[in-house]
């Protein structure tokens, strides 16, 4: 269980807001083409995500908004152990579903999101995640940019270490405050189109 501040900073979030206004076969054929960087370690030692592990429950709600496919399942036992099995079918619905392509997606990210899906629960929503982009490979993220998308270069999707989401119970600048407070790594606001971006990269904000 989360702790109580955590849902406190999202109810107080909530009310400065209002003043202003079952998986298939992994495929992994051509990931190597990619030539994949390593991923960092998950712990960031400091942070309030890394604090709240040994409490938090590893648990993660997921919907592909492409595919429809959903996940609903424990990723980790209550020491942090990840559980393989599980992670991977994370990671499949994660895949660049354009291409088939599922690498290892970010440990970090699945403990982020469930943090935020806790914090969802607690204020009385679902916690279920939507999914509108996960991993994607070059050829995927260059046809997103082609198409005037406003997709970076060298995306963090592309490092298998960014999402963009939506949370069930919680508006799209609650999920980009807890994120930031959590210390995930990246965050931006996309208002218009009513999604959070988080990724385990260096710590920024952004507004799109």
């Amino acid at each position: 269980m989360q702790d109580d501040r955590a849902a406190a900073l999202v109810g107080r979030r909530r009310m400065l807001g209002l003043l202003s206004g079952g998986a298939g076969l992994v495929l992994l054929g051509g990931c190597a083409r990619n030539r994949l960087e390593p991923l960092p370690s998950p712990w960031r030692p400091g942070t309030q995500l890394d604090a709240m592990v040994p409490r938090l429950e590893p648990y993660l709600d997921v919907t592909n908004a492409h595919t429809g496919e959903r996940v609903a399942l424990r990723f980790a036992d209550r020491g942090g152990r990840h559980d393989r099995r599980a992670m991977r079918r994370l990671d499949w619905v994660f895949r660049d579903w354009r291409q088939n392509q599922s690498p290892e997606i970010d440990p970090r990210l699945y403990w982020a999101l469930a943090a935020i899906g806790g914090a969802a629960r607690q204020q009385g929503g679902s916690g279920q995640v939507t999914l509108l982009s996960g991993f994607r490979t070059p050829r995927t993220n260059s046809m997103l940019r082609a198409e005037g998308s406003g997709v970076a270069s060298g995306s963090y999707h592309l490092r298998r270490r960014a999402a963009d989401i939506r949370v069930d119970g919680l508006e799209m600048e609650q999920v980009a405050a807890y994120a930031e407070w959590l210390g995930v790594g990246g965050v931006g606001r996309y208002p218009r189109s009513s999604f959070t971006h988080i990724d385990s990269g260096p710590i920024r904000t952004w507004s799109g």
